[in-house]
């Protein structure tokens, strides 16, 4: 259930809402002092890449820890329960800045998110040394598995530190005790689902393995010129990672302008200023703007803004259940009333079904691929109607999804729940891109009609695939000549593929026809 939260809410507002963040105990030593409330296992390890940037500078000689958030077990809660991995020798970026974590890290027995954190370096090669540098990037999906991707390439820079804090913020915590260096980012189990949801925005928002912001995309409100504030976080953090903290004062002037007046200590590295600033988005602002080089890193406000808040669109399917279709999952093609083909239409990976009509035509020349069979009105089809019926009638009663424009043409979707006030129009090209989580869920719910147009294609990238695609549709479904059409489409009423239509997935009427013309359909 995606919903619009404005991320800049006050760590105050939260304790209204009942919500805590105690600190954490810790024991000293450079980012392995959070104590575990996760259980760990010996898995199969893979090697994890990434960079360290100051701006555009390569941080020398930082020290990286894998962390996993706080899980809801005992003790659990807001900003708890963070897991360092790696244990022993700490990775240490090189004269380029980049970093390699190998087998040297332990992962939870429950699948989970991660986050990296950089400490100190030198941003540039022969720069002096800043201690006060703290970076981090999130990292991870919601996939049932306890490894990382074998792909992986993170980049750690202020980008990322300011997306992660103001998307992570009401679960993050900084630990007064400046020897942890680490932001500890947890939940309770009544929100657990909801920190992994938002775990999987902020990559929604920066493209974690170039450390830029994704914009415009789907997942900011409809004030395009948020990605010009988050641009302006990481300017003010750049200011005090790029100085000289032998001849600058820069980062001091930083963490006094950050650090709220009720603040129980000051800020004392860059990740617990930056935290502060998402947790009191009004504080100093101008001030805090001023600390800007005269040319910033990253293309940011001109000005200083109202306040560091951030409108985001926070996809609360990311990390659910899939779509259950139950026996409906069985029919590559189902419909109400009739199913018709023309021409050489080839169907394979399930079944056709026809409930509670009796007129299937057009099989010669279609081609039901064995070993799918034809079922109609019989209980075997009737049942697969009912549990298509509660799968349409699920997916219909998600709430919250992301508004769409009625011509989705040219847009690059991340996964998620969206949805239509109207008929919605694929009139060209639609890029469904799933941040290298196989998977990673797409849900579309589509008020009236949905049109594919001709030689319209959906376009998968980034390991999103078909059967992790729904499409519920409140009346009728086209897709048009030529047209290539990805996942489950579930209509109310028809579904009608012109000539050489393909569609990997499922075509799926309730009460209507499905209509086929020489198309090739198989199993998502």
């Amino acid at each position: 259930m995606p919903h619009v939260r404005n991320i800049s809410s006050s760590w105050g507002s939260i304790l209204l809402l009942a919500f805590t963040a105690p600190l954490l105990s810790v024991a000293t030593g450079c980012g392995t002092g959070l104590r575990s409330e996760l259980p760990l296992a010996a898995s199969p390890k893979t090697a994890i890449v990434g960079s360290v940037h100051g701006g555009q500078q390569p941080v020398v000689g930082a020290s990286i820890q894998l962390y996993a958030v706080g899980a809801p077990l005992a003790g659990g809660g807001y900003g708890k329960g963070a897991v360092p991995l790696i244990s022993g020798t700490l990775p240490i970026t090189d004269r380029n800045g980049f970093f390699t974590i190998t087998g040297t890290y332990d992962t939870p027995i429950a699948a989970s998110h991660f986050y990296i954190v950089a400490t100190g370096g030198s941003p540039g090669f022969g720069a002096p040394s800043n201690p006060n540098i703290v970076l981090l990037s999130s990292v991870g999906s919601c996939t049932a598995t306890v490894g990382l991707s074998p792909s992986l390439f993170v980049s750690i820079n202020e980008v990322t530190t300011a997306a992660s804090l103001l998307t992570l913020q009401p679960y993050t915590a900084p630990n007064s005790i400046t020897t942890l260096r680490a932001p500890a980012i947890g939940a309770p189990s009544n929100d657990y689902v909801g920190l992994q949801n938002a775990v999987e925005t902020v990559n929604n928002l920066v493209d974690v393995s170039t450390g830029t912001v994704i914009n415009p995309t789907i997942n900011w409100t409809a004030n395009t010129s948020n990605g010009l504030l988050l641009n302006t976080f990481a300017d003010i953090i750049a200011a005090c990672v790029n100085s000289d903290p032998g001849t600058s004062n820069t980062c001091n002037t930083f963490y006094t302008q950050a650090t709220a007046a009720n603040a129980a200590y000051t800020a004392a590295d860059t990740t617990q200023a930056a935290l502060s600033m998402a947790q009191n988005p009004t504080h100093n602002v101008a001030p805090l703007f001023n600390l800007i080089a005269a040319s910033g890193p990253f293309i940011g406000y001109s000005a200083a803004p109202g306040a560091f808040s951030v409108g985001i669109v926070t996809s609360n399917v990311a990390c659910q259940s899939p779509v259950v279709l139950g026996s409906a999952a069985n029919f590559e093609v189902m419909g109400g009333s009739t199913v018709t083909n023309t021409g050489a239409t080839s169907i394979s990976g399930g079944n056709l079904g026809l409930s509670p009509g009796t007129s299937v035509t057009g099989f010669p020349p279609g081609v039901l691929v064995p070993p799918g069979l034809m079922i109609v009105n019989n209980p075997v089809a009737a049942q697969a109607q009912g549990d298509l019926n509660i799968a349409y009638l699920a997916t219909a009663g998600l709430v919250g999804g992301a508004l769409l424009p009625a011509d989705i043409s040219g847009l690059t979707l991340p996964p998620g729940l969206y949805k239509t006030t109207g008929a919605e129009l694929i009139g060209s090209t639609l890029t469904l891109d799933g941040h290298g989580d196989s998977n990673a869920q797409f849900i579309f719910q589509i008020a009236t009609a949905l049109t594919a147009a001709g030689s319209s294609q959906v376009i998968l990238i980034n390991g999103a695939q078909a059967k992790n695609i729904y499409w519920q549709i409140g009346t009728a479904a086209t897709l048009g000549v030529n047209s290539i059409s990805y996942g489950t489409f579930m209509a109310h009423t028809s579904i009608t593929m012109n000539t050489t239509a393909t569609l990997k997935g499922r075509a799926l009427a309730q009460i209507g026809a499905v209509t086929m013309d020489t198309n090739a359909i198989t199993a998502p």
